[in-house]
């Protein structure tokens, strides 16, 4: 149901412009949107934090976060994302778990990556399980399409050559599912990096900006079981920051890819024309009013469910659930933890 005074139910809230802010007042947050171009006005409500209805909060525009606001989200497990004009990730802002629990995993983390024969593994096995869930979005789309086999991209001990050349073969599939409209031809960002090189078009654009939602969601998971994010098993730490996140999220870039396809081709969500515009040096800039239904539709994505193994609650014959897109990656997360704890395979 939709929230008196809100224009959608899902649990994302998109601040951005001049003048932004997060600050508490009166034992409430007080969360203000940047001011408009055209009115000069900005829009702000209040909530008590435990009722926040927002569970990612992304921030983009030059304002104002204070530090006991920050603190307050932190403690409730709000995730705050700040991007620049361009979607490109500032930093996330999560809690950080302190305990002797935390601790040992850290410990155990680095233990594990400092093994190369374990290192390898998981590799290989994230390597395998990001070609295997994009296979399944092909086929899932589009049953014509030839989607190739884990044994056509075999790997040896470097699953980096494995990587590229599926890599190369997917994106020429993908861009076959995207209206003509958008002139999309590859993908010309694919890791979430600081660098000057911008989207050019706007399915980029957008895949840019959800591939940063979603390293805020993994960040908050991973700095929640206490491990330490800048010390990753695949990525190299000089290829952007908290290398872990880029690990663990590669499985399911899919779920940006999937919302990205289906947005481009929806009459009702597609990106209008007026929605975007090219810097003098080729970068796409969105509207904000675009960016908040794609974070809407992403949000959908994220939310919906499948049957997954599933460790909590009453025991099932399969031992799956029915479980949200978004609870698998924390149970990856988990997995990993296991793993280097020695308690289960990854």
């Amino acid at each position: 149901m939709t929230l008196k005074g809100r224009k959608s139910h899902y649990n994302i809230k998109l601040l951005r412009g001049y003048g932004v802010s997060i600050t508490l007042k009166d034992s409430k947050i007080h969360l203000k949107d940047g001011i408009h171009d055209i009115t000069g006005k900005s829009e702000s409500e209040s909530w008590y934090v435990p009722k926040l209805p927002y569970e990612k909060i992304v921030i983009s525009g030059r304002g104002y976060i204070s530090t006991e606001a920050l603190s307050l989200l932190s403690k409730y497990n709000r995730n705050v994302i700040l991007v620049d004009t361009f979607g490109k990730p500032i930093t996330f802002c999560n809690p950080m778990m302190e305990s002797l629990t935390a601790t040992r995993y850290r410990m155990a983390q680095y233990d594990t990556f400092r093994d190369e024969a374990k290192r390898k593994y998981l590799q290989q096995q994230t390597v395998k399980a990001k070609i295997k869930s994009q296979c399944n979005f092909l086929k899932s789309v589009n049953s014509k399409i030839d989607t190739a086999t884990w044994a056509d991209f075999e790997y040896g001990d470097d699953p980096l050559p494995s990587e590229a050349k599926f890599a190369r073969w997917y994106w020429s599939q993908y861009a076959r599912l995207i209206p003509s409209k958008y002139e999309f031809e590859s993908r010309n960002n694919s890791k979430i990096r600081i660098s000057k090189n911008h989207a050019t078009d706007i399915v980029n654009a957008l895949l840019n900006y959800g591939y940063v939602v979603l390293a805020g969601e993994i960040s908050k998971y991973v700095n929640g079981f206490g491990l330490d994010g800048y010390c990753g098993f695949y990525h190299k730490s000089n290829t952007g920051f908290q290398p872990l996140v880029y690990d663990l999220m590669e499985p399911f870039r899919w779920l940006v890819e999937f919302t990205v396809w289906k947005f481009c081709n929806n009459k009702r969500s597609s990106p209008k024309r007026h929605e975007f515009t090219h810097t003098k040096d080729g970068g796409i800039v969105m509207d904000s009013v675009l960016i908040r239904r794609f974070l809407d539709a992403l949000e959908r994505k994220f939310q919906s469910k499948r049957r997954h193994e599933f460790r909590h609650g009453a025991k099932t014959k399969d031992g799956k659930k029915a479980v949200q897109e978004i609870t698998v990656t924390k149970i990856t997360v988990q997995n990993l933890v296991d793993y280097c704890i020695d308690k289960q395979d990854y």
